[in-house]
């Protein structure tokens, strides 16, 4: 009988820490190139978000609130309040927030819209006016 000197084979039960490492970094690299990448288009979705509620809900509530009254709202906070006609023209107080939390602006005497329908506008924290105007007609406020 020939004697063998049995070989024991160990097999890898689980990474090593160095492999473990690799792949951590790989990860955060590719999340902070994601990052870079997303985070701008979330200030420009702000901002459309923005114009989106200055020139659709607010001024349509506006406009019906005209209608139905015969003159513009004197604030965007009466549009919360039910009217003689027994109408709320806004459901909820948020509406009136642009997306980074602070309350519309807003003139019943429309200059920027010639006067035919009132200003509602917000302000970017890069000084962008976001109004329900043209942008060609826009005034500094």
């Amino acid at each position: 009988m020939t004697q063998r000197t049995q070989i024991k084979r160990h097999r890898r039960a689980g990474f090593t820490l160095m492999e473990m490492l690799v792949v951590v970094a790989i990860i955060v690299a590719l999340a902070g190139i994601g990052g870079f990448l997303i985070l701008p288009q979330l200030g420009q979705s702000q901002k459309d978000a923005a114009a989106a509620q200055v020139r659709g809900p607010l001024t349509q509530a506006c406009q019906t609130y005209f209608i139905r009254n015969q003159q513009w709202p004197p604030t965007l906070q009466v549009l919360l309040q039910p009217d003689a006609h027994k109408q709320v023209y806004i459901d909820r107080q948020e509406a009136l927030l642009d997306p980074w939390g602070k309350a519309y602006q807003y003139d019943m005497n429309g200059p920027n819209n010639n006067g035919t329908k009132p200003d509602i506008w917000t302000v970017h924290a890069d000084g962008t006016i976001i109004g329900n105007w043209s942008t060609m007609t826009q005034t500094p406020r």
